[in-house]
């Protein structure tokens, strides 16, 4: 071994995952590192979900170089206390050399019929504070590791190409059921009759 040629160096960084509970922050962090979404799991330890008020809280953000802040897009009140969450980021990280890196994700966009966030509501929120933003969905795996690889990206100013990402691509399939003639038999006449009382209906097969 050449000892005069440089070993490459390592960079660690801390990046913490807040928001309120429920919102998918422990599923995002097992999808990340074990690409494995339980549909039911015991929550061992999520400091930043039990509560805003925890004592703990502050060791737990201290020395952060990240901060990904989640919210549950089918639950307003998530969205509604992200400004307490980013406030306390910022007071727990004024001192470091460098400012926290701040990611606003989106999460359980795989529940989009339940949206009750507008994606202006979320684009404007991201604008307000500066921060880069996601959508993902933990259940499918869709822009999890992408979302992760581009936070880490930023935190040390390293520029991705389109190329570095591609394989971070997940692809969603679902099936899709044909129905016979007699089955759609009852779906058809139950939308004459909606039409027939001047209702919109909507009806997919």
């Amino acid at each position: 071994m050449d000892w005069d040629e440089e070993a490459p160096v390592q960079k660690i960084i801390k990046i913490v995952v807040c928001g309120d509970g429920a919102s998918g922050k422990t599923s995002l962090c097992v999808r990340f590192a074990q690409d494995n979404f339980g549909r039911q799991y015991q929550q061992i330890w999520d400091i930043g979900g039990q509560s805003i008020a925890s004592p703990m809280l502050e060791k737990y953000i201290n020395g952060a170089h990240g901060a990904v802040v989640v919210y549950d897009v089918t639950n307003s009140s998530s969205f509604e206390n992200l400004e307490d969450w980013i406030n306390i980021i910022k007071q727990v990280t004024k001192t470091q050399e460098r400012p926290v890196v701040l990611m606003l994700v989106g999460n359980k966009t795989d529940l989009e019929h339940r949206r009750v966030i507008r994606i202006e509501r979320h684009t404007k929120f991201a604008l307000q504070y500066g921060m880069s933003s996601y959508y993902v969905s933990a259940k499918t795996g869709d822009s999890v590791t992408l979302m992760f690889r581009k936070t880490a990206a930023e935190i040390l100013g390293i520029p991705l190409e389109q190329s570095d990402t591609e394989g971070d691509i997940i692809v969603v399939k679902a099936s899709v059921t044909t129905r016979t003639e007699d089955e759609s038999q009852p779906a058809q006449q139950q939308l004459r009759a909606d039409q027939s009382r001047n209702t919109t209906v909507c009806s997919v097969m």
